[in-house]
């Protein structure tokens, strides 16, 4: 007996190393893959609020530089502080003729000057945010999760065709619930047979019942 117990005791104890070697590597390889996971999910959050934040900067700029430069307001009151430049360069009581005509032209092009930069300098701004709202979509355009790739196009295409604020608050708010599908850890599948494993009485409760309201009542 005791021969026989030190001939299996050996292989015995290989498999069970073997064994506890290949459970170790495999919980070794399941907790690695639940950080990358999770750090994967991290990123993509933070991509995602990167993203939506130069989506409405783009917007924001946009309205300004429209608000403060373009349109009939912002020229006709450029116009007439340009008028008004001229007008106190003409009433210059040190200079007449020539001399206040000239003064005059100098006074409205320092005007127009100073409006142009701060014009360019608005739409500049407008193309920056535009810029890096492309540059945050980029990752995003390219997720593998089809949900994120296509509701970041939208976006986009809500950015550059100038789509309006409620088109583009539809499509961020569908963005971000995609982002949020794609960011939730997938439950694992003995919690999924848990959960349909206890649904089992209800859902016979409903079926049951269900009939019983098809049922003929009886004469």
């Amino acid at each position: 007996m005791e021969h026989l117990i030190a001939l299996w005791g050996w292989p015995v104890a290989l498999l069970t190393a073997f064994a506890a070697t290949a459970l170790g590597v495999h919980l070794n390889a399941r907790a690695t893959q639940r950080r990358d996971d999770l750090k994967a999910r991290e990123e993509l959050e933070a991509q995602a609020d990167e993203f939506a934040s130069a989506a409405l900067a783009v917007r924001v700029t946009g309205y300004t530089n429209e608000y403060l430069w373009n349109g009939r307001t912002p020229i006709l009151k450029a116009a007439l502080m340009v008028g008004a430049q001229f007008a106190a360069g003409m009433l210059d009581p040190r200079r007449t003729g020539a001399s206040a005509t000239w003064e005059a032209t100098a006074r409205s092009s320092a005007l127009i000057a100073y409006l142009d930069r701060a014009r360019n300098r608005a739409a500049a701004d407008v193309t920056d945010s535009l810029k890096h709202a492309l540059r945050a979509a980029m990752p995003l355009a390219r997720h593998t999760d089809p949900g994120v790739e296509s509701t970041t196009d939208a976006v986009l295409d809500a950015l550059l065709h100038h789509r309006s604020q409620a088109v583009l608050d539809q499509r961020l708010r569908a963005f971000r619930v995609a982002v949020r599908t794609a960011a939730t850890a997938p439950v694992p599948a003995w919690r999924r047979a848990v959960r349909r494993i206890a649904a089992l009485p209800a859902a016979g409760f409903r079926t049951v019942r269900a009939r019983l309201r098809r049922a003929p009542a009886s004469p």
